[in-house]
């Protein structure tokens, strides 16, 4: 069975997750070599919640490795957001709750910028020969400051499961997750559902286009749940350099009405 060369963290781009990057010829899981890589990324979003327009750009950055068929990995992002005095700033996926509204009338717009959340995930590639199956626990660390609301200042936990299945250049998967919030004081929070769909599509020996569907379960009745469709293309720029670019566009009031996300994998 086969795995990706590079594990690309998506969620720590708090973005609706892709497919765990499908195999490439030639890549089979190693037994006791473990392989490390650095991860890189930006992203940009941009929304309204209540016909209140929030904005947010991130750069993250990451540590993986895998050994076998064990991943983990960890990554921090740095935020710049503008949005209203009463939204705490969080991205959706597994480990990013849908934004919290709190009960106020504020509309004022304010600027903030800090570090935000760390994440930590780490998986298992079950051996399994029907399909490839992938499950995975991730806890969200709160470094982001709670008083300037980029974060909410308390622990979140997750589990996660996908399965997919190569057939000849498609990819088909589908993903499911779990997600215990932690409560910020003064807010009336629930835990969360999340899933994904779609299809990757190889292209050559080195490359993937995504096209995905996602859906994120709002933690809170203020907000409401979010849906959106995504694409992404990943190439291999040299044996041990991966490039992936990304976007989504929301399908519901409260998701996020565009996205768009560049991310780097440099193996060692």
């Amino acid at each position: 069975m086969r795995i990706a060369k590079y594990f690309l963290l998506l969620s720590c781009f708090a973005v609706p997750s892709f497919a765990q990057e499908v195999p490439m010829e030639g890549e089979e899981v190693s037994q006791s070599e473990t392989e490390f890589s650095v991860l890189t990324g930006v992203h940009y979003s941009s929304g309204d919640i209540d016909g209140q327009d929030y904005e947010t750009k991130a750069a993250s950055i990451g540590v993986a490795a895998r050994n076998g068929r064990f991943s983990i990995s960890a990554s921090i992002p740095y935020v710049v957001t503008t949005a209203p005095e009463e939204l705490i700033v969080s991205g959706g996926g597994l480990l990013g709750s849908s934004l919290f509204a709190s009960p106020t009338s504020q509309t004022t717009q304010v600027e903030r910028e800090g570090i935000g959340d760390l994440a930590i995930q780490a998986g298992y590639l079950l051996p399994v020969d029907a399909v490839d199956a992938f499950i995975s626990t991730a806890v969200k660390v709160p470094t982001a400051s709670s008083r300037t609301g980029l974060g909410t200042g308390e622990f979140d936990f997750g589990v996660s499961g996908e399965l997919s299945k190569r057939l000849g250049s498609v990819v088909p998967f589908i993903s499911a997750g779990y997600t215990i919030i932690g409560e910020p004081e003064g807010f009336d929070v629930r835990n969360t559902l999340s899933g994904s769909a779609g299809s990757q599509f190889l292209v050559g020996e080195t490359s993937a286009i995504t096209l995905s569907y996602s859906y994120n379960q709002s933690a809170t009745d203020d907000i409401g749940d979010r849906q959106s469709v995504g694409i992404g293309f990943g190439t291999n720029l040299a044996p041990k350099l991966r490039l992936g670019v990304d976007g989504s566009a929301g399908l519901t009031e409260d998701a996020p009405d565009a996205r768009v996300g560049l991310r780097l994998g440099i193996g060692f």
